[in-house]
This record gives C-alpha cells, structure tokens and sequence, in this order.
C-alpha cells in the first residue's frame, strides 16, 4: 500500500514538474529540488518543491481519506524567494527586534 502511495505522489510531481517546464526543451539538471515533509500520519506527508532558477515554491498537499483510505491532495503555489546581495542578509524579520 505503502509503494502505490509513493507511486502517485512520484508520479503527480512529474507529471507537475512536465507541466511548469512547458515549452522548455531542455531544463538545467537540479533546477527543481523536492524534499518530503512529513505530517501527521505516516501515509500523510507534503513535499516541498522549489524552482532553483527563478525562487518559485510550491507545496504538493497528500491526506488519507478515512473512509477508504485513498489517497487525495492538491497542489499550492507559496510564492517567490527573493534573493539577498551576500550570504547571511536578512530578507525578513518578524518579532521584537532591538
């Protein structure tokens, strides 16, 4: 069970990445970088996709149906990295600063 599930998430990242690249022939090896992050259940986890090239992220969302125990999800784009000038800038700050 637990193969089908990576099988379909493996397979809706490609079949996303195919899509993002459009008419693009050739797409820089490492340009779109992926890591699994785990939630809640073992059979629920999201994955983390970035654009190495332009700073676009998205979040590809899995959940388990409780009545049948399928697999369902979606798709969220979270925005675009901005880049700093030098290593260790602050490009956002929140909270109490002195």
């Amino acid at each position: 069970m637990v193969k089908k599930r990576y099988g379909l998430v493996f397979a809706l990242t490609l079949a996303f990445l195919l899509t993002t690249v459009g008419s693009t022939v050739a797409v820089e090896s490492g340009r779109y970088q992926a890591m699994q992050i785990s939630v809640g259940k073992k059979s629920e986890y999201n994955i983390f996709i970035l654009d190495t090239k332009e700073g676009h992220m998205w979040l590809l969302e899995t959940r388990e149906s409780r009545i049948d125990g399928k697999l369902f999800g979606g798709l969220k784009y979270q925005g675009k990295l901005r880049p700093g000038k030098k290593a260790g800038d602050v490009i956002f700050q929140f909270g109490k600063t002195e």
